[in-house]
Order: structure tokens, then C-alpha cells, then sequence
């Protein structure tokens, strides 16, 4: 959908409140769907490059970049595209350039943009992860369980070490813009999930009007049912030409205490306090270099070429720690409200 210039310029202005600093250099890649945002206007005092590109219309759709593309250690890459491009090989290959790159990436931007990106939510962001992370004994490793009387019912391993809260600060390698998760990678998953009429799939899926069950084993997907959402979805990663597209690469606790009168996108449904979601195919941002358990992956940190988050409302997600001894649980989300706050 298309937003007024005003709405525009006033999520831009939120994200450069939250993510950049007045030495950045900022290097926009900006598509066709954008090609009237007003960055010249919103970034005059700061030093700063525009590269146009075509449309982006699918996760991870390859683009032509110029060859005389510079980055250094104070360039921030900032993706302002109709759909995911942060996956895409030539953005990948600006990463490789300068791995002190951070990456901003803005999947199609809507209305319901400006109550996630409020600051005043950082702090109860913070405090949310913090309370989950103290209940569960710190950054630890251990079994991550999903269930709802719709059928779902999902176990995931997770490692120690690895946790990382996306809260609306300048840390990691990068942000969507909008904030609010608390998140690791699984290595190992089982079971199922159904994701009801209501629930999101990455764009351009987004909200879903059918339900889509996930069958997973070893932490793969190996089937996709019901219509044609579910069909788009299997199309989706199998365009990724990338086996590991179907491996889980993400799980993540929603924080953000946000009400959008509308939620158009995934990309915010993916930060709504209450909900969870994993998400198939790339495992970086929550995989960190220095899990001391990183050899448990198949994979490691990799890029499959798309990154698909599967949302999901409604559910209980408890945790175990791999060193209770007694099977004690934590229970983190009951019946689709955030508990541990």
C-alpha cells in the first residue's frame, strides 16, 4: 500500500532518531516503490549516497548495483524496499565489503510503522527481555516448547550463549527498523506448527486468511499444507534454489507493547507483544560468532538467499533449561499474553 510523503518522512525520521549517529555516512538503496521518499530533505546535514534500483517483488530478489560502491567502517547500508532485499546476493555482497557494516532494512513501509518505532518503548522493551532472561537463569541453552488447542505443538533446542534482544538500539549488524525481540537460533526442532487465519507470513504474504500448517523435523520443514498462501509459501523458499531455505533459523519472543489501530506487514506483526515466530531459511542475526555452542549446527551462520518468519498469536511458549535438573519450566507466553514482564 502507499503511504503519504508526511507518514514517510516521519518513520524515516524515527529510525534516524534510533539507529544513526551524526558521523555515519549512509548508503541508501532505494527501489522503484520509494522512489519519492524524501531523504535528501531528511538527511541534508549528513553525509550520505542514494543508489537506485528496480522494484524488489520477491525475499531476496538479486539487484544491480553500481561497481564503484565504496563502504567503510562508518557507512551505515539502509534498505528502503517494497520487499525484503536483505538477503539478496548484492547485498550480501556490500556486507562482505565491511563486516562493521550496520544494515537497516525497511520491507515495505506502512502506517502502522510509527507506534513500534516509538522510543518510549525501548524501555519496557528492556525490561521485558531482561525479566524473561533473568527467569530463565540468563543466557543458557535449552528446550523452547510451543503449543495452542489449534494443534501446534513444537520443541526446539536452543543453545547457551546466544540469546540477543532487539530493543531499538544500535547494536548487532542491523534492525528492520522496528524493534522489539528476544531471540536465538535453534539447532535442533521438532513437531508442529499451525498458523491460524490472523497470523503472518513474511512479505508479501503477510496476513494470512487460511490456515498454513508447518510439519518439522531435525529443525526442517519438511511439509507445507493447506492453500494457496501455503503453496506461495513453498514456492517462496523453493525459489531460494538454497536447500537450507527450509531449516530453521530464528526463534523469537515478541516484545513490543505497541496497539497499531492495523497491522498491514509482517514486519510488524513479527515485534507485537504475545506472539512468537520462527523463521526459515537465513540464520545471522541471531546466531552469534561467539555461541560457545556454535558447533551444534549443521550450518553455522549461513545466508540462504530468504528469510521467511513464520508468526504466530495465540499459543503458550515455555522454556527449560538444560540445567534444571528437576524439568522445571518457565512459562514466558500463556495463551497468547506475555507473562514475564
Amino acid at each position: 500500500m502507499r503511504i503519504s510523503r508526511s507518514v514517510l518522512a516521519s518513520i524515516l525520521r524515527a529510525q534516524r532518531f534510533l539507529y544513526v549517529r551524526r558521523d555515519d555516512k549512509i548508503l541508501f538503496i532505494v527501489d522503484a516503490a520509494y522512489a519519492d521518499a524524501p531523504l535528501r530533505e531528511i538527511f541534508i546535514n549528513y553525509e550520505h549516497e542514494i543508489v537506485r534500483i528496480e522494484k524488489i517483488v520477491s525475499p531476496g530478489q538479486d539487484y544491480l548495483l553500481p561497481r564503484d560502491i565504496k563502504v567503510d567502517d562508518k557507512t551505515v547500508l539502509w534498505l528502503l524496499t517494497a520487499v525484503s532485499a536483505s538477503h539478496s546476493p548484492a547485498t550480501e555482497k556490500i556486507l562482505k565489503k565491511n563486516k562493521k557494516l550496520f544494515l537497516i532494512s525497511n520491507p515495505g513501509l506502512t502506517p502502522d510503522w510509527l507506534p513500534i518505532l516509538n522510543p518510549a518503548n525501548q524501555k519496557i522493551c528492556r525490561a521485558r527481555a531482561e525479566k524473561i532472561l533473568t527467569a530463565i537463569g540468563g543466557d543458557v541453552g535449552g528446550w523452547v516448547y510451543a503449543c495452542d488447542k489449534n494443534g501446534s505443538d513444537l520443541i526446539m533446542a536452543v543453545p547457551k550463549g546466544n540469546w540477543w534482544s532487539e530493543i531499538g538500539t544500535r547494536e548487532g549488524i542491523g534492525t528492520n527498523g522496528p524493534f522489539g525481540e528476544l531471540c536465538t537460533a535453534p539447532y535442533r526442532a521438532g513437531g508442529k506448527l499451525i498458523l491460524n487465519p490472523g497470523d503472518y507470513l513474511t512479505n508479501p504474504i503477510n496476513r494470512l486468511t487460511e490456515q498454513v500448517v508447518l510439519t518439522i523435523d531435525c529443525n526442517r520443514v519438511e511439509k507445507i499444507e493447506g492453500g494457496k498462501q501455503a503453496a506461495q509459501l513453498a514456492k517462496i523458499l523453493g525459489a531460494a534454489k538454497d536447500n537450507r531455505a527450509f531449516e530453521l533459523g530464528e526463534f523469537s519472543i515478541q516484545l513490543n507493547p505497541a496497539q497499531p489501530d492495523q497491522v498491514y506487514r509482517s514486519v510488524i506483526a513479527e515485534k507485537l507483544a504475545g506472539g512468537f515466530h520462527i523463521a526459515l531459511g537465513t540464520n545471522s542475526l541471531c546466531l552469534k560468532e561467539t555461541c560457545p555452542d556454535l558447533g551444534k549446527f549443521q550450518y553455522g551462520r549461513y545466508n540462504a538467499g530468504v528469510h521467511i518468519d513464520c508468526i504466530h498469536f495465540g499459543a503458550s511458549v515455555s522454556f527449560e533449561p538444560e540445567n534444571e535438573k528437576n524439568g522445571k519450566a518457565v512459562h514466558i507466553i500463556r495463551k497468547g499474553k506475555l507473562i514475564q514482564e
